[in-house]
């Protein structure tokens, strides 16, 4: 065995994203315990992370980057366990699930690589193009507009595999996942459906009614946009148990291995022929493919130096995921691939605070301070952003202690519905399951006894208040003269029909004077960033000569150059899941046509380590559960735990009496990571380590009595 590394208890959330992980498996590593990281090499002691012992960095990047990965650069030759299939599957998200059932749908075996205990992927909705819908003029008009969006950098035949195979991608997922033909009235047997329909003719003059327009003429592309949940469910939760029920049902020829990731590729003379998983006990296991590797691992948006490297925008944003750490880019170029050489593609919004994003409502910074002209569409709001400061005063941070870019609110009055010229307004009572301050039983009781659903609890930040200075204590506002002073000006510039500070419109100027006032204080957060290696219209990842490297597949937020511009285009909803699903089905198809299969599993030695622990087995029946752990005063922390279709689909702090600006920032961060992780094995945001273990003991009390 080498050298051990040992990890304090006490660590960021940065080094939580790559670690949490292998903590997920068990084996006593719940709570604080953090990981075992024992490496074996070819020389005993010898860290493959270090400068010392590393092997060469290829291309531009740099050691940091790998360092902030799972990833490992010297060769890892000691195993205690070796599988070989067809075709590997790294990742189990968006991409990786699709990817991987279609494999084995086309008589493959398949092992599938997680590094979490669970499937992970984030949104609900997947989009794409119906050809018996559409015309083929429509069709390649799609392609042209979305190009347009991305500033003309998208490799048009990445688009045209989209276009041409994305509706029966999405539909192949939906049908999977027994979710065609549903609705709130017809839910299917795990309590889904489909809540929302955005399905659009693309035809005619299309416009975002802000500054982007084309014209289809008579031509036309049908775009199928349900949205699935509803919320807090996400596309994880379905992918979950089609997941699950394909390795049921090829159980001859699949396998998924959880909390297991990989961490090394194997290549013998040029081609990918496999790749090392790494245990929750440190040790490896050997994954051969006689096909090919697919990894799906998903962006790059948890490793910080990465970040800094390819897209440093977003550097000072928090991020919405949780240990997409880049391993799957990291592995690629080992093998011969080249990451996107342009500005990477970002992804930033928030709509879970509050509903209306898009209106051009008066918004102020987190000082109070009016900062831009509002009729900019939501997803440039990031680039604005960043000319603003740093704001500590909220939740669901990267790192309380510094802060965040992304902060700002909307401010509206109550007479804000009878704004002509507003396009998607919401009334009050409405807005009200997004209000905090409203518990779930008022809500029912004054809505006719309807449950507060649609929503993640944690995220909502919709507020009203009677007076000016009262919304501004509960938005957090800074500086509350400013925001009285800059409210007054504005009411000011509404009178005289001009915007003398900013140039909006008349017509988007309201004048805020009628109580009760409302806020919505948003949190743009990093949702996902698009790009990755160069790979072509089958998933086959391209070496610098742009010559498909025998063995090796990327797809979803992994291939590229499918965007290019500096920020993901919205026009049509869903795209981002879409491609995923497209390109995993893609990839799985082209890898199973390779000759050399055998359609078996052949195991041996030891390739998995059971969890062992009840906040991480997974083996929990649905309802929602209390638990109760002690906090940093040794008053309690109260928690309610829902489980929906086995899996941890909310938490809420019912109770707690943390430290405002330490463990009460925190907790938030810890919901989201036992969510994305499905294990209460997370380790510690600095400063509020006595919080956690408090809420992992209340977290675990509730999961045993799901499990009793």
């Amino acid at each position: 065995m080498g050298g051990e590394k040992t990890m304090s208890t006490t660590i960021s959330r940065r080094d939580f994203f790559k670690t949490a992980a292998l903590g997920a498996a068990g084996i006593g590593l719940i709570g604080l315990t953090g990981c075992d990281t024992s490496v074996v090499n070819e020389t005993p002691g010898a860290d493959p992370t270090s400068p010392e012992g590393s092997a060469a960095l290829p291309g531009p990047f740099t050691l940091e980057e790998f360092k902030d990965s799972l990833v490992q650069l010297d060769p890892i030759t000691s195993f205690v366990g070796e599988v070989t299939v067809d075709i590997v599957v790294v990742g189990a998200g968006a991409a990786g699930v699709p990817a991987a059932v279609t494999a084995a749908e086309e008589g493959n075996s398949v092992a599938v690589l997680q590094k979490q205990s669970t499937v992970v992927s984030q949104g609900n909705c997947g989009s794409g193009l119906i050809i018996d819908k559409s015309d083929t003029e429509g069709l390649l008009r799609y392609v042209q507009q979305t190009n347009s969006l991305n500033s003309w950098r998208s490799d048009p035949e990445l688009l045209k595999a989209y276009v041409m195979h994305s509706g029966e991608a999405v539909q192949w997922v939906y049908d999977r996942a027994r979710l065609t033909g549903t609705s709130a009235g017809k839910p299917n047997d795990k309590g889904l459906f489909a809540y929302l329909d955005t399905s659009q003719d693309f035809t005619g003059e299309w416009t975002d009614h802000r500054y982007s327009k084309f014209d289809y003429g008579t031509a036309k592309a049908h775009m199928y946009a349900p949205w699935m949940g509803p919320k807090p469910n996400n596309i994880g939760t379905y992918l979950s148990y089609v997941l699950d029920e394909a390795a049921q049902q090829y159980s001859d020829r699949m396998k998924i291995y959880y909390s297991t990731p990989g961490v090394q590729l194997i290549v013998d003379a040029g081609r990918v022929k496999g790749v090392v998983g790494k245990l929750a006990d440190g040790t490896y296991v050997k994954f051969n493919a006689n096909k090919a590797v697919i990894l799906a691992t998903g962006d790059y948006q948890n490793n910080p130096a990465m970040v800094k490297h390819w897209c440093p925008d977003v550097e000072n944003f928090d991020k919405k995921q949780f240990q997409k750490t880049g391993d799957g880019h990291l592995m690629a170029v080992t093998a011969g691939a080249v990451m996107e050489k342009l500005g990477h593609t970002k992804m930033l919004h928030d709509f879970d605070a509050g509903l209306m994003y898009e209106e051009p409502f008066l918004s102020v910074n987190m000082k109070g301070k009016r900062f831009c002209n509002e009729f900019i569409g939501f997803v440039y709001m990031n680039d604005i952003m960043l000319h603003q400061d740093m704001y500590k005063g909220g939740k669901n941070y990267d790192d309380p202690e510094k802060g965040s870019l992304g902060w700002y609110c909307q401010i509206y009055d109550s007479d804000y519905m009878s704004h002509e010229a507003f396009e998607s307004l919401v009334p009050p009572a409405v807005m009200e399951k997004y209000m905090p301050e409203i518990t779930d039983e008022h809500y029912a009781a004054s809505h006719n006894g309807t449950a507060r659903t649609g929503v993640f609890p944690h995220l909502i930040d919709t507020w009203r208040a009677d007076t000016l200075d009262e919304l501004a204590d509960k938005l957090g506002i800074e500086d509350k003269q400013a925001f009285l002073a800059t409210i007054e000006r504005y009411n000011t510039l509404c009178t005289k029909g001009a915007d003398e500070d900013f140039g909006k419109d008349k017509k988007w100027m309201n004048a805020i004077k009628k109580p009760p006032f409302y806020g919505i204080r948003r949190h743009l957060r990093v949702s996902a960033l698009c790009s990755g290696v160069y790979i072509n219209a089958n998933g086959q990842t391209l070496d610098e000569n742009k010559m498909p490297i025998e063995g090796l597949y990327c797809a979803g937020n992994l291939g590229g150059q499918f965007y290019g511009a500096a920020d993901y285009p919205f026009h049509a909803t869903g795209l981002s899941i879409g491609r995923c699903f497209t390109f995993g089905r893609l990839a799985a198809k082209h890898a199973a046509s390779l000759s050399g299969g055998s359609g078996k599993i052949a195991e041996s030695g030891t390739t998995a380590v059971a969890a062992s622990s009840v906040g991480s087995s997974g083996n929990w029946k649905d309802g929602t559960y209390q638990g109760k752990g002690s906090g940093v005063f040794g008053d309690d922390i109260k928690v309610s735990v829902t489980i929906a279709g086995g899996k941890i689909t909310a938490i809420t702090v019912d109770e707690q009496k943390e430290t405002e600006t330490i463990g009460g920032v925190a907790l938030p961060t810890y919901i989201e990571a036992v969510i994305a992780n499905q294990s209460t094995g997370i380790d510690a945001v600095s400063g509020a380590t006595m919080t956690l273990k408090g809420f992992t003991d209340a977290v675990n009390d509730a999961l045993a009595k799901a499990s009793a």
